[in-house]
């Protein structure tokens, strides 16, 4: 079983997953993570090609993670889902868990990394806008909802491989 965890940038796709991975004893993939190991720094790609260029990549990587074999856990980059065709293939190929956070706890967590490229030089008014925008994408491909309200990553966790355990039966 596939389980792809989407959610805006700051919510904890990255730490719980890996926690709830570890947890189960399943595979676990960051999709940032592999797209660097693969082409690169993302904010070269950025700034050296565009965020198309980087979307494209993105969708490579995301085929090659969705035909992984056994138990995985992704954590899907925040912008994974605008690509229609990547909505499309988690539909088809995973069990998608929204982790959805309050926007004053994303906020704060992105505030600790301002190296995003998809922030550098962005108010909070439209870094909010933003997630605002992709609400009804997230909701799209969501075959689960987590709501978080803390950053407590090993409860958070906890919760999670509850759920995807929920989701398996």
């Amino acid at each position: 079983m596939i389980v792809a965890l989407t959610g805006f940038m700051g919510c904890g796709k990255s730490t719980f997953g890996r926690k709830a991975a570890d947890t189960l004893g399943w595979s676990f993939y960051d999709l940032d993570k592999e797209i660097v190991r693969q082409f690169g720094p993302i904010q070269r790609i950025f700034a050296i090609h565009g965020e198309s260029y980087f979307r494209e990549r993105e969708t490579i990587v995301l085929r090659q993670l969705l035909e992984s074999a056994g138990n995985t856990i992704i954590a899907l980059g925040g912008g994974t889902i605008i690509q229609p065709e990547n909505r499309l293939m988690l539909k088809e190929k995973a069990t998608t868990i929204w982790i959805k956070a309050p926007v004053s706890l994303m906020l704060y967590e992105i505030s600790l990394n301002r190296k995003r490229p998809l922030i550098k030089g962005r108010s909070n008014d439209q870094i909010i806008e933003l997630y605002n925008s992709r609400v009804p994408m997230y909701q799209e491909v969501a075959d689960a909802i987590m709501e978080v309200d803390d950053t407590d990553s090993d409860s958070n966790a906890i919760e999670l491989s509850a759920k995807i355990n929920l989701l398996c039966s």
